[in-house]
């Protein structure tokens, strides 16, 4: 029970939005779901999040055990794209990668795909996302052995999906973050001595050709599913005029050491396509949103969508089932990372980390905030004890049949 009542006591820490994703669905979701808008998948990510911390979820009474105050919290969703549930997971995520990072200068790349091939992704988002991860992955790593690019280094990369533009489109791309340098095959830690890990121009080049090439395979061997407005499409001749475009790879220069990493990481981990605070009305069937314009600068902008149009936005972005979104390679992956860190922390003369602790959710708040929330309020000596707990409410499923991804 411990997340249930780590996510309402942090919640309830900051200051309250002035409107939020749940008001949003508890004015307009019902209307919407009588009118098929959306599949069985998105209706039940958009109901867990219009019931998170309501008595529909159940409930958890708490007392103290000194001066015996009773207390009762509702309890959260913790779906992955709630609003309001993902600052726990990313506390404890980052604190995780303290035992995982080491100080080095550390790059941001970002391999994007061209807008054509946005509405296949729709149709095939966990193969595609796969196929973008993989074929992102193949191209560091053909870099990180080639000699010219005279590194000849075992490289590792911390990645995550995004799929959203700040105006909500669908946008998938990947981020990496990736140490500025290798391990070689002596155990030594080899440093980039240039501002750029690899030149970005060949890196989209050869990331355009692996993709499309995984694409050509997929296509024939038939597994991709393909939307009306590739009927009658020549699909050798649509990748062929995919490899004639300039793919994007965007390189930003290095981070310096392992806590401006770690900030840098804590802004794209767990981070969902719009949050409660950049919300700002709900009025006549319109939502009134804040947005980033980059091409202008970062100025910040404001712009209104009608709701049936602004939650089918932000539904798009709900990833498949179980989909990994922040993944690991080479010096970072799971097999190997405890031998290939000792030897990098060796060969920089970094101490090593003590050793890992498995922490609760009351810990990792009180190791991020120094907020202990098993002290009674009331009285500040009492531990609060949990004394019931409410299952949710279960009530009939209603039938529903899966939407076109065209919707979306």
């Amino acid at each position: 029970m411990e997340p249930l009542v780590l996510w309402i006591t942090l919640t309830n820490s900051y200051s309250k939005p002035q409107l939020t994703l749940q008001q949003i669905l508890n004015e307009h979701l019902a209307a919407l779901i009588e009118q098929d808008k959306f599949n069985a998948y998105e209706v039940r990510i958009l109901q867990a999040i219009k019931s998170c911390k309501t008595s529909r979820l159940g409930e958890h009474w708490e007392a103290c055990n000194s001066c015996g105050v009773v207390k009762m919290h509702y309890n959260s969703c913790g779906n992955r794209h709630c609003t309001g549930c993902q600052g726990a997971n990313r506390e404890r995520w980052l604190l995780e990668r303290e035992y995982d990072l080491f100080d080095t200068y550390y790059h941001h790349i970002t391999f994007t795909v061209p807008s054509e091939l946005r509405v296949l992704f729709k149709w095939n988002k966990k193969l595609l996302y796969n196929v973008l991860f993989s074929s992102m992955w193949a191209t560091l790593l053909s870099f990180s052995k080639d000699p010219r690019s005279r590194l000849e280094a075992e490289i590792g990369v911390i990645s995550i999906l995004h799929t959203w533009t700040q105006k909500l489109k669908y946008h998938p791309h990947v981020h990496c973050m990736i140490p500025s340098g290798g391990l070689t095959g002596a155990g030594n830690w080899k440093a980039v001595s240039s501002k750029y890990l690899f030149h970005v121009k060949n890196m989209s080049l050869v990331f355009k050709n692996k993709f499309c090439d995984a694409l050509q395979v997929l296509h024939e061997s038939g597994t991709l599913k393909y939307p009306s407005s590739f009927i009658g499409v020549n699909f050798p001749g649509f990748i062929a005029s995919m490899r004639i475009k300039d793919w994007v790879v965007n390189s930003k220069a290095g981070f310096k050491g392992k806590q401006s990493i770690l900030e840098y990481l804590g802004r794209y981990t767990h981070k969902i396509a719009i949050s409660n605070y950049r919300l700002i009305k709900l009025e006549n069937g319109m939502v009134t949103f804040s947005y980033r314009d980059r091409k202008a600068g970062d100025v910040k902008r404001v712009m209104s969508l009608r709701v049936e149009e602004f939650i089918r936005r932000f539904t798009q972005h709900f990833l498949p089932r179980y989909f990994i979104k922040i993944r690991h390679y080479g010096i970072f992956s799971t097999r190997v990372k405890k031998q290939k860190l000792a030897l990098i922390r060796k060969s920089l003369k970094q101490a090593e980390p003590p050793e890992k602790q498995k922490l609760s959710a009351f810990e990792v708040v009180l190791k991020t905030t120094g907020v202990d929330l098993k002290l009674c309020t009331t009285c500040l000596e009492g531990q609060m004890v949990v004394l019931k707990i409410t299952r949710p409410i279960r009530g009939s499923p209603r039938k529903l049949t899966i939407g076109n991804p065209e919707k979306t």
